[in-house]
């Protein structure tokens, strides 16, 4: 009975000899994946967690550029709204319609835009969003001709033909008179069309901001996942 357990065992022991000889190789790489693995845990994690602070930078830095951003466009807003107002209440009746602006008005708004948002269209160009700075540039371009058509409707009725500082022919005098006729009358439509670049601008401003948002909020909910 011995004899035959003795051989039973010396069987299986070969079986498992030569199984272990016919497939170490296989054994071999498998053992090396399972030890790869192992090794490779605390690496895996170590990379959840840069990815996870890269993802909380990145957060931080965007909510950054939303703060700046929201008190820069309030800012530009409180600067325009004012000159904006009066320039619609000079140059339109109550129904709405153009009427011509009268001199001392004109004067008024001349100084009220001349500048009013320097530090940002000027200052500030090229910082933004390229369609923010598109339509910043056309802003600035319609405060400009807004700002020559206002001083050509009052320069008339605050200079004369003579003075100390100079002597205008009747001929140019004549088209300064003219000219300052036709601003009073264009003046409600530089007015709208500054009205126009505005609200274009507000629009990209906005839309940068719901982007900026919404870039946040995904982060926040890769951040909050679980890992």
């Amino acid at each position: 009975m011995e004899t035959i357990c003795s051989q039973i065992s010396q069987c299986a022991l070969m079986s498992f000899f030569c199984f272990v000889y016919d497939f170490q190789t296989l054994l071999t790489g498998a053992v090396a994946i399972i030890v790869a693995i192992i090794a490779g845990i605390p690496v895996w994690r170590q990379l959840k967690d840069t990815n996870l602070q890269t993802r909380i930078s990145h957060r931080e830095t965007l909510a950054n550029l939303l703060r700046d951003a929201l008190r820069r466009y309030e800012r530009v807003d409180q600067s325009i709204r004012e000159p904006l107002s009066m320039a619609f209440r000079v140059t339109s009746d109550p129904e709405g319609e153009s009427i011509d602006i009268d001199p001392h008005d004109a004067h008024h708004l001349d100084q009220m835009f001349h500048g009013v948002l320097d530090w940002y269209l000027v200052v500030l160009a090229d910082t933004e969003h390229s369609d923010i700075e598109a339509r910043k540039s056309a802003l600035k371009s319609a405060l400009g001709t807004l700002g020559d058509t206002l001083n050509e409707a009052h320069w008339a009725d605050h200079n004369e033909q003579h003075d100390e500082d100079h002597n205008i022919p009747d001929d140019e005098w004549a088209r300064i008179i003219a000219r300052c006729a036709e601003a009073k009358t264009e003046a409600s439509q530089r007015v709208g069309e500054v009205q126009a670049a505005y609200r274009a601008l507000r629009e990209a401003q906005e839309t940068w901001v719901q982007s900026l948002r919404g870039q946040i909020a995904k982060l926040d909910l890769q951040i909050a996942k679980p890992r």
